[in-house]
């Protein structure tokens, strides 16, 4: 792979343009065209199975460095290689990009598509079952990102995602074969490819991975029916039927504790998706107690326990879950027994509350100790363990919170409701790089500054918020978390509606149907606090789940005012990462980065950027001089900036090109002259670089693109900040124009430089901005910034 060395060089190391890469040229999808020449077939296999070999046990480790310089192989022979030799170095080439986090999604995408044709045109199932299934873990993690800067494209959202799916037409293997179809369609993309490779296994005999693919295509389709309300009527019984295909694939699984595993997930999956139609999982059970090991026999009994509770018989229901708690609590790691606990609330209505609590204290006491993803489906331990434990948790407190218990209740909520951001966040970036910090404290607000939180249940939304003390420069006053009428109109489904009917919008730039969902939106949201939002105040929003892509400083009143004309206006992934900020006027020594040129990368096609240099200029210059203690690098590559933050002291980054946070969190970047730096090693270099203690005060990414409407790639804006080792962070929402996003840094940075805070300075922008009139005001441009983390 000879893009690697430029691609992905060492901290120190300036990268340099790299020849095409064998594998690019290789496993192109259409097939390999004629190549001046060709490695030999079995050089490619011997290379194909080291690479597999180093995969299969790579444990935490990135094992780019081991297996990338064997797949880079000389070329000498005119003779075209096998169809079983290209696709096997192909799924090996594709599976490096894919779990590697300094590989390319695009490049794995591509590889593993390449891979898949060429071993299906030869008849190859087994090959072209792998090369499928790991395409749909590719799209699972989110289309891969091209990055262009100052692009109106309209955002797609999750709903067209949905439709396309209803209207996929022929076999899903059918359907892998059209190349133009898979650009950039992740969901289509993702079940077309794990039917696919579900149809190739079983015909191979490998019934391993037909089932895993049945299993995880009835997932995903599980998690679209929970999000979609419209479709999921169709993607339960789908999900249902992919579940029951993969039963018989499962049965006949070598290994006894593997089988019992799949099987379990499998009749799960089917009794998760509430068909109403019977189904007879009595002889799956009965399997699955013949294996004699603790965790399939709880799971057997768990799921004897939901059967004999569809049937009515409540008594012999509770009395199957205990036995699934007594055989789970025997295990080294007993990671459902917070499952089996909710299992049993519902089972056990009377006593709800102790059974959801007693859950929320197992998955605490095992929390540090579940793998960040699940070995066999890849899902994040957190959506397979946590999510519906910490929201049950939740629920059953702020239900109680009434009367004089109402204060401790929903401070307990609260308290519950920042671990479960907290463990969120280490789930979807590694809790290696999310730096610790302490939450903020209510007391330390002053006057006029709220904290909203907004907890998105299946049935209701709740608000939580919090409202400053007296201004005594102490922060001062007695503050403390208030917990607002439930809104039972309102749920997760259908505001995660609203807000993609807003984003997707206002993204375009196209129409004006953000304005009702805006609307709706403040009403929702905002009205319940209206009245705490005086001049001068401040709003600080720790959003959740599809409200993290949302920009809170849009939302409109009656009057048709914008929050931001309001009030100032910043967000937070959690408490952890919100705290106000300090009041220094002397924090503006400032490193302004920028790329100006067109960069073809692995990670795609990066155009040319035309004001990019100059607003980095702006940010280091006032009135046409360049001010003290700031530093320019135009057509910046990884060594300047490890240069630059090591000879001085920064207070302020300013990164003037292209990033992305779509796709798989760990591979959020920025793009600079010739590679891509992750946010990951972007932290490396601040905190092993710095020349000074404490962390960076001030990340403004000026060029930003973020998913619509799945609830973990859009954390990956809000943990920039966090996992670039920054107090705060400016970014945008959205590609914007350049004369848009230079005017608005040009007002940012003069009024902070005047004392102004980062809120007051970016809110006084924007409002320049609308005041300006024209295509300015258009809040295509301005909403698209927003302020995580500290406001002052």
């Amino acid at each position: 792979m000879a893009w690697a060395a430029a691609a992905f060089a060492g901290l120190g190391a300036s990268a340099a343009p790299a020849a095409a890469a064998l594998s690019d040229q290789l496993c192109i999808p259409t097939g390999a065209g004629d190549l001046a020449a060709y490695p030999a077939a079995a050089d490619l296999q011997r290379a194909a199975a080291a690479a597999e070999q180093r995969l299969s046990r790579r444990g935490a480790a990135d094992p780019f460095a081991d297996v990338a310089p064997g797949l880079d192989l000389p070329t000498a022979g005119a003779e075209k290689p096998s169809a079983l030799a290209v696709a096997e170095y192909c799924a090996a080439a594709g599976e490096l990009m894919r779990v590697s986090a300094q590989g390319s999604q695009l490049q794995a995408q591509t590889y593993l598509l390449g891979a898949f044709q060429a071993a299906s045109r030869a008849g190859l199932q087994g090959q072209a079952s792998v090369a499928a299934y790991r395409l749909g873990l590719v799209s699972l993690s989110g289309t891969p990102a091209s990055g262009t800067r100052g692009a109106r494209g309209r955002s797609r959202g999750p709903s067209a995602a949905v439709r396309e799916v209803e209207q996929m037409r022929g076999g899903p293997c059918d359907i892998l074969v059209r190349t133009a179809f898979v650009v950039n369609s992740s969901l289509p993309l993702s079940v077309a490819s794990l039917g696919c490779a579900a149809e190739q296994a079983r015909l191979a005999g490998d019934h391993r991975t037909a089932a895993l693919a049945e299993l995880r295509l009835a997932r995903l389709r599980l998690s679209v029916a929970e999000q979609n309300a419209e479709a999921g009527a169709d993607f339960r019984r789908e999900a249902a039927e992919a579940a029951q295909n993969g039963l018989a694939d499962a049965a006949r699984i070598d290994d006894a504790a593997l089988r019992a595993e799949v099987m379990g997930r499998l009749a799960s999956a089917i009794l998760d998706a509430r068909t109403g139609r019977a189904v007879d999982l009595a002889a799956v059970t009965a399997a699955m107690r013949g294996v004699k090991i603790p965790a399939a026999q709880a799971y057997a009994a768990a799921l004897d326990a939901r059967l004999a509770s569809a049937a009515g018989d409540m008594t012999t229901a509770r009395r199957l879950m205990d036995d699934a708690l007594l055989l789970e609590s025997q295990r080294t790691l007993p990671a459902r027994l917070p499952e089996y606990r909710l299992l049993l609330a519902d089972l056990d209505p009377a006593n709800r509350e102790a059974h959801v609590l007693a859950a929320y204290d197992a998955l605490e006491a095992i929390r540090p100790l579940l793998p960040r993803f699940d070995p066999l489906t890849e899902e994040t331990a957190f959506s397979l363990y946590m999510r519906r434990v910490f929201q049950g948790a939740v629920d059953v407190q702020l239900a109680g919170a009434d009367g004089g218990a109402a204060t401790l209740r929903v401070k307990s909520a609260q308290q519950i409701l920042e671990a479960y951001r907290q463990a969120e966040l280490q789930s979807v970036f590694g809790s290696e790089c999310i730096p610790a910090r302490d939450p903020l404290k209510p007391e330390t607000l002053r006057a006029g500054e709220v904290l909203l939180y907004p907890i998105l249940l299946p049935d209701r939304l709740e608000l939580l918020y919090v409202a400053g003390g007296r201004d005594d420069g102490k922060g001062g006053g007695a503050a403390e978390f208030r917990r607002l009428p439930p809104n039972r109109n309102m749920d997760r489904q259908t505001l995660s509606r609203l807000v993609e009917t807003a984003v997707v919008s206002l993204s375009g730039g196209e129409d004006d149907a953000w304005r009702a969902a805006s609307r709706q939106l403040y009403d929702i949201l905002i009205k319940p606090v209206e009245g705490q939002l005086t001049e001068g105040s401040l709003l600080a929003v720790v959003p959740d789940g599809a409200l993290r892509s949302l920009p809170f400083a849009v939302l409109l009143d009656s009057q048709n005012r914008y929050l931001v004309q309001k009030t100032r206006v910043a967000v937070a992934p959690a408490l952890a990462y919100s705290q106000a900020g300090a009041d220094d006027a002397d924090r503006l020594q400032l490193l302004a980065a920028s790329l100006e040129k067109e960069v073809r990368l692995p990670a795609g096609r990066f155009e040319k950027l035309e004001g990019t240099g100059a607003e980095a200029k702006l940010a280091a210059v006032t009135d046409g001089r360049r001010i003290e203690r700031s530093w320019v690098i135009e057509n910046f590559n990884k060594a300047d900036l490890v240069t630059a933050l090591t000879r001085e002291q920064v207070d302020v980054l300013h990164l003037a090109t292209h990033a992305s946070f779509n796709g798989r969190s760990d591979r959020a970047f920025i793009v600079a002259n010739g590679e891509v730096i992750l946010l990951s090693e972007l932290r490396q270099i601040l905190s092993q670089n710095r020349t000074r203690g404490g962390e960076l005060d001030l990340l403004v990414l000026s060029a930003c693109e973020t998913a619509v409407g799945d609830d973990e790639a859009s954390m990956g804006l809000a943990g920039a900040a966090v996992q670039a080792g920054a107090k705060s962070a400016i970014a945008s929402l959205w590609p914007v124009s350049d004369t848009g996003t230079a005017e608005l840094m040009k007002t940012f940075y003069r009024l902070y430089r005047e004392g102004r805070t980062k809120s007051e300075a970016l809110r006084e922008a924007q409002l320049s901005l609308i005041g300006q009139g024209g295509d300015l005001a258009n809040p295509n441009i301005w909403a698209a910034f927003t302020l995580l983390g500290a406001w002052r």
